[in-house]
């Protein structure tokens, strides 16, 4: 799969501009601040609906205007394609956006839309991932499936909208203005959706460990992915009531999830890279992750992703550059760069100089 041509109106920083793109190699060349990620971010919402910048669609849309389009002309498969979402604000500061997503100018609901192009984003800030907050790597996970699953998203609402009102109830009880009892439905909706989450990402950390330890890079087979799921059944709530009544809030659930990165380099019990590992040896973790990513939506879902690389030069090491450069040979490939020298570690890229 890759993009032909890129239209964005009224999107972030343009009202109206159009891009050529490569089927391989594309590098987006620019001073900060010109919009280079503006444009990754566009070829990610195509791909998700939503951003990977900021949870608030409304800055998005150019604040002049009150829509913003993001239209593609796409090759899948060897069919030629044209897809769009469009974003609509209100008058009043775009604080209620809807979004409308189109395939060949049909309207597709999102569970329609979703998983018809597939993308893949690398960032500096992936780094984080090995020392970052478990919600950063939830976010992650969650991330790799938002644009692809549908039944993943609509668990994932349906939980924490759940637990939302579970929270409360707690509160609640905790003042004696409701009665146990009442968290029944709520319990059973975190059950039911708890379960489907899991399965999901059990599937994925387990197709992580795989593609870690088969890859002839061998400082990428010594790595591996330590998950800690947080499961949630009856007995688990029924277990934890008093202390979760006690706190507000609940304690077992997707929602507590963690992941670590560790390394058979380490002697130690403790392998966990956040801890012990070098910088370089925390990048190429993110990096092989991202590349595993890549490997889990060719196999499950027949299709190769768009890849989004924003700024990532600035973090690799030469040896880690090339792991990179190779994938422009498989995929289209966008990398967003304002480093010159970016040009002579990609011979032949289809330069947009912005």
């Amino acid at each position: 799969m890759y993009i032909i041509r890129l239209d964005l109106n009224n999107f972030r920083s343009y009202q109206n501009q159009s891009f050529s793109l490569s089927p391989s190699a594309n590098l987006i060349l620019g001073k900060n601040g010109s919009g280079k990620t503006n444009v990754v971010e566009a070829i990610y919402l195509l791909s998700a609906g939503v951003s990977f910048r900021s949870s608030s669609l409304s800055k998005l849309i150019n604040w002049q205007n009150h829509f913003a389009l993001v239209r593609a002309q796409v090759n899948r498969r060897q069919s030629v394609s044209d897809v769009e979402v469009k974003l609509i604000g209100q008058s009043d500061g775009h604080q209620s956006i809807s979004r409308k997503f189109f395939i060949d100018g049909v309207t597709k609901t999102r569970k329609t839309y979703l998983g018809f192009m597939p993308s893949v984003v690398f960032h500096p800030e992936d780094i984080r991932l090995v020392a970052g907050s478990p919600s950063r790597r939830r976010d992650f996970i969650n991330q790799v499936f938002t644009s692809l699953e549908w039944r993943y998203v609509s668990a994932l609402s349906q939980f924490n909208r759940a637990l939302k009102h579970r929270n409360e109830l707690l509160d609640l009880i905790r003042e004696k203005k409701a009665s146990p009892s009442e968290t029944y439905y709520w319990d059973q909706s975190l059950i039911k959706n708890d379960l489907i989450i899991h399965q999901y990402r059990s599937a994925f950390i387990g197709h992580l460990n795989r593609f870690f330890s088969s890859h002839p890079n061998q400082e990428i087979k010594r790595i591996s992915i330590n998950y800690r799921p947080s499961y949630l059944t009856q007995q688990s709530l029924q277990a934890n009531f008093s202390v979760d009544l006690l706190r507000g809030f609940t304690r077992s659930g997707c929602h507590h999830d963690d992941f670590s990165f560790d390394s058979a380099d380490f002697l130690s019990d403790d392998k966990n890279l956040a801890f012990w590992g070098s910088r370089g040896q925390q990048r190429l973790a993110v990096l092989a992750l991202r590349l595993a990513q890549i490997d889990f939506y060719q196999l499950k879902y027949s299709v190769h992703p768009i890849l989004l690389l924003d700024d990532i030069f600035s973090e690799l090491d030469p040896q880690n550059r090339l792991l990179v450069t190779q994938l422009c040979l498989h995929y289209q490939t966008i990398f967003t760069s304002a480093d010159q020298e970016s040009l002579s570690i990609l011979p032949g890229v289809n330069l947009i100089s912005l």
